[in-house]
């Protein structure tokens, strides 16, 4: 019989074996979570600022980077079977964990009010492009956000089902645009340079820095692999594979067009309805597991609260939210707030690896402090690296979310060898 409960996602234990899904299901997934109208923006400003052929050199090179660190996070995910927010118990103790969850909660949070907020501006420019409709943009806000929510309440087989939907249609569209450009355009702009403002680090960077929050929570994901190393394929193929191919493929037209909104000029091709098709989904796509990753680290961290209840209750806040312009001021706190999420990454990787041998046991949790000061000290020092990076006064690899990361890995590999050594 199955344990599964809509509304439960195990939040609270480990995923049962028999709940187990394909490596296939997973890649659509994170391969959905990669198509967003954010990240058509980026690769479009990418194209113009260091050229086509540099741009797609550092799309792939960025996307390397994430494919291997998510096989490394994935790999904790697949062998534990827990999400990231019960993960991390282990690092930052029994108690200090809900702290960090609060934190990467309200990270989703507003980058779901902020998208529900472009998603009903854009909207309503589609439908009146289309139909000559004009109205406010909040109900579009407003709609489009109870529908992810309503999604994300139902957890992971809900967005594996909406995925292996909207992916393949979306991969058309996206294939049937660039087509169009090129079939319209000048190819030989497509080697012609750039401004100057990207070079292939730049590029690197940017796309490194897009996608390193969707790193950290691939367990989320990975837990529910019923085989564990077809599933790490997924992971590199989803994003080492797919994620340069749908960066490339939205800086085609892009690039040829000198037009950086691609939904923009999905209408100029009259093409409408693709062009709206592509915003719904894509925006979907991408903020159903955003609220759902939300959800997931508010419930691990209090027992009694239900993974619906929280959802709900988010996702109701985030909509409502939406409505107002007001939630672009948030993009700059979160900014700051999303150098902290990818030193987590380093930190659990090396925990669940080095310190607890791949054993994150209920017997091994018994035993873990309420608090863990290695690791809140590693992840202070992860955060101030990447804050000077970000600010270009120091650069270990030129990407922020990286040095974050990467000192983190560092300072907390120090500290709990110090701890390891201590005497009793």
């Amino acid at each position: 019989m199955s344990e599964f409960h809509p509304g439960d996602d195990y939040s609270h234990r480990p995923v049962p074996a028999n709940q187990g899904t394909s490596a296939y299901r997973i890649a659509v997934i994170i391969i959905g979570g990669t198509i967003a109208v954010p990240g058509f923006l980026m690769a479009a400003k990418i194209s113009e600022g260091a050229g086509f052929n540099d741009a797609v050199i550092g799309f792939v090179l960025g996307c390397q980077v994430l494919a291997i660190t998510g096989v490394l996070t994935g790999l904790v995910g697949a062998r534990c079977k827990l999400s990231t927010y019960l993960i991390l118990r282990y690092s930052f103790g029994t108690v200090g964990c809900r702290y960090v969850n609060v934190l990467i909660a309200l990270v989703f949070f507003f980058w779901f009010a902020i998208l529900c907020n472009l998603f009903g501006s854009a909207a309503l420019e589609v439908v009146a492009a289309i139909s000559g409709f004009s109205g406010a943009k909040s109900w579009f806000a407003v709609s489009g956000g109870l529908v992810m929510v309503a999604i994300a309440i139902y957890g992971f087989r809900a967005i594996a089902r909406m995925a292996l939907l909207v992916v393949p249609v979306l991969a058309v569209i996206l294939v049937y645009g660039a087509y169009r450009s090129l079939a319209a355009g000048d190819i030989d702009r497509l080697g012609a340079g750039g401004t100057g403002v990207f070079g292939i680090g730049g590029a690197m960077s940017a796309v490194i820095g897009a996608y390193s929050g969707g790193v950290v929570t691939l367990p989320d994901y990975l837990r529910y692999a019923r085989h564990p190393r077809r599933a790490l394929l997924a992971v590199y193929l989803a994003l080492g594979v797919s994620f340069p191919l749908v960066l490339t493929v939205t800086a085609i037209p892009s690039v040829l067009s000198g037009e950086q909104d691609l939904i923009a000029i999905m209408l100029s091709f009259g093409i409408g309805v693709s062009a709206l098709l592509v915003l719904i989904f894509s925006t979907v796509s991408s903020n159903v597991g955003m609220i759902y990753s939300a959800g997931l680290s508010i419930a691990a961290s209090v027992e009694k609260v239900r993974f619906w209840w929280v959802v709900t209750a988010l996702g109701g806040l985030a909509t409502v939210l939406s409505i107002f312009d007001v939630v672009t001021l948030f993009i700059p706190y979160i900014s700051v707030l999303g150098i902290s999420i990818p030193s987590l990454c380093g930190i659990y990787i090396y925990n669940f690896f080095f310190v607890n041998a791949q054993d994150y046991s209920v017997e091994k949790l018994a035993a873990m402090p309420r608090y863990s000061l290695p690791a809140f000290g590693a992840w202070l020092f992860g955060f101030g690296v990447g804050a000077l990076s970000l600010q270009a006064y120091v650069s270990l690899t030129r990407v922020p979310a990286l040095d974050s990361m990467l000192a983190a890995a560092f300072a907390y590999a120090l500290l709990a060898a110090r701890r390891r050594r201590a005497p009793e």
